[in-house]
């Protein structure tokens, strides 16, 4: 045997030998490598902490129907995945099982599956097992799916759901439908669990506001998945309840009374904070006739630097309507570009309230200016385009207006949303030598750093513009008032895209595009052909 070949048997066992080891330790240790801009498969900081934090054992049943089909099986493996990363975290203390209800099921439940009845209308039901009783008092709720049974396209009950315990609450997702917000599904369920106390964040009733069970069903919807939501009505009182912990003011179209202002400004001064969504006007959806809003509560803000203008912001980067118009006999849906509905693709600066974020829409809205007062800091959390000004009254928000005759000058952007954080003075601090009417003193500064956040417009949190965007936002409000950021990050994780920089050139587009198609092949091919000649060279070289 030539000592070359003998030299490359060596070596190739050394190889393979190294491959072996690192399989037998890899068994016993697990490592991921996440190449992902934003960490998608590499667990939160805020769910690491969170599992760290727990005290009593968590337990976690996955109910999962085994051998489902694309995409579903996808579905399950990323759940177990999942908690075997959050077993590790909490280092023990959650603990999870997987089960096919069907393995569960007795002979007496498949008797029951065979046996069919019809209903008065001729259509076929069952009576369901003692399996599915039992997942139905859980909340667990079986889907149809399609599947390739005997080469043919049937429909079959699957379950894929978890439920969350402890001690005696307990907490369910009824289906898993989207595996990109599980890590922060589940560990916001955690945290609901776990925690000793349920934060209290008021929603402002009164003054012709929106109510929390007409348009604002689904914000209610998701804050209570995490906090208790409560109607606050101040009239006729100067406190806020001391176990309300933030407050949101959502689009009151009448004035605020001297009282009702007194006390939100003592909220604020207790260190306590408020999120205020603003109208100058109201827009009827169905008619669009606008209507004008005057809350009043322009002086108490302009103390705290916030200033908040009266006319409306238009965009030409906006989304789109829906109008209907008639052609002929018929009535045919034509979008069109609406640009009172600003669309925000991408923020400003790095505020977690809005980092991550893109594709939020806040309608109708009007400009928001923020100065800090001293002690405080401001920040400007969304802006318009630079494509947007300012419209002057009358306003004329016709979604049919046809905008080939309007002379338009962009002068944005403008600021839609601000905030302002740290030491704030009290709009009624000449009163502070006064007690209110129930004996408390009127404090005139804030005792820690309270935050407020401004924006102008409260379309934003409507069900009818409460898509995924928009509840990323409100929740991440929600956490910046109560001061839980831990799951600003986490929310928004992934929904940002990453698009080529759009001042980009059609030339420059164009090189990186084919580059990536035909530049790798043609420069791994290249170094073949490199090493080709290399190893021509070496043998020319070579005497025998």
């Amino acid at each position: 045997m030539k000592p070359g070949s003998s030299n490359a048997n060596i070596f190739l066992a050394a190889i393979v030998g190294c491959l072996v080891l690192i399989n037998i330790l890899a068994v016993r240790t697990f490592g991921r490598f996440d190449a992902t801009r934003d960490g998608l498969y590499t667990l939160a900081q805020a769910s690491k902490d969170t599992l760290a934090g727990l005290e009593d054992p968590v337990t976690v049943t996955a109910y999962f129907t085994e051998d489902l089909p694309p995409p579903y099986s996808g579905n399950a493996r990323y759940v177990r995945d999942l908690l075997e990363e959050f077993r590790a975290a909490s280092k023990g203390r959650l603990s999870f099982e997987f089960l096919d209800p069907m393995s569960q099921e007795t002979a007496e439940d498949q008797e029951t599956k065979r046996e069919t009845k019809r209903d008065i209308f001729g259509r076929v039901f069952r009576e369901p097992t003692s399996v599915e009783r039992e997942l139905a008092q859980e909340g667990v709720q079986p889907v149809e799916i399609r599947v390739i049974e005997d080469d043919q396209m049937q429909t079959k009950r699957a379950y894929m759901g978890i439920v969350i315990k402890h001690q005696e609450k307990k907490e369910v997702i009824p289906v898993v439908q989207d595996t990109r917000t599980l890590e922060y599904d589940l560990t916001t369920l955690v945290r609901k669990l776990t925690r000793p106390k349920t934060p209290v964040l008021g929603v402002v009733q009164g003054h012709d506001a929106p109510s929390l069970h007409e348009k604002l069903t689904r914000l209610q919807t998701l804050l209570s998945q995490m906090y208790e939501v409560r109607p606050v009505d101040l009239s006729g009182k100067e406190r806020v309840d001391a176990d309300v912990d933030a407050l949101l003011v959502i689009g009151p179209k009448t004035a605020f009374q001297n009282n009702e202002l007194k006390a939100i400004d003592q909220f604020v001064m207790e260190g306590k904070s408020v999120a205020f969504f603003l109208d100058a006007l109201q827009v009827d959806l169905k008619t669009f006739a606008p209507s004008e809003a005057t809350h009043g509560l322009g002086p108490l803000l302009e103390t705290w630097g916030i200033k908040v203008g009266d006319r409306l912001v238009a965009d030409v980067e906006s989304a789109q309507l829906s109008v209907q118009e008639r052609r002929g006999f018929m009535v045919v849906s034509m979008p069109v570009p609406y640009p009172f509905i600003p669309l925000l693709e991408r923020f400003e600066g790095d505020s977690p309230v809005t980092q991550g974020l893109a594709g939020v829409s806040l309608p109708f809205s009007t400009a928001v200016t923020a100065t800090a007062p001293e002690g405080a800091q401001a920040t400007v959390l969304a802006k318009s385009s630079r494509k947007s000004w300012l419209e002057n009254k009358p306003y004329n928000i016709d979604p049919r207006r046809d905008w080939r005759d309007e002379t338009i000058t962009p002068d944005g952007p403008h600021p839609l949303m601000v905030q302002v954080s740290g030491k704030l003075k009290s709009h009624f601090a000449a009163e502070a030598q006064t007690s209110t009417s129930n004996g408390t003193p009127v404090l005139a500064e804030s005792k820690g750093e309270p935050r407020v956040i401004v924006a102008g417009g409260s379309a934003a949190l409507w069900d009818d513009f409460m898509g995924r965007p928009n509840q990323a936002l409100l929740l991440n409000v929600a956490d910046w008032l109560l001061l839980d950021p831990a799951l600003l990050a986490m929310r928004t994780r992934g929904m940002a895209e990453a698009p080529l920089q759009p001042e980009l050139s059609a030339t420059t587009r164009n090189t990186v595009k084919f580059g990536n198609a035909f530049g790798i092949p043609l420069a791994l091919a290249a170094f073949g052909l490199v090493r080709w000649r290399m190893r021509e060279s070496r043998r020319a070289t070579v005497t025998v």
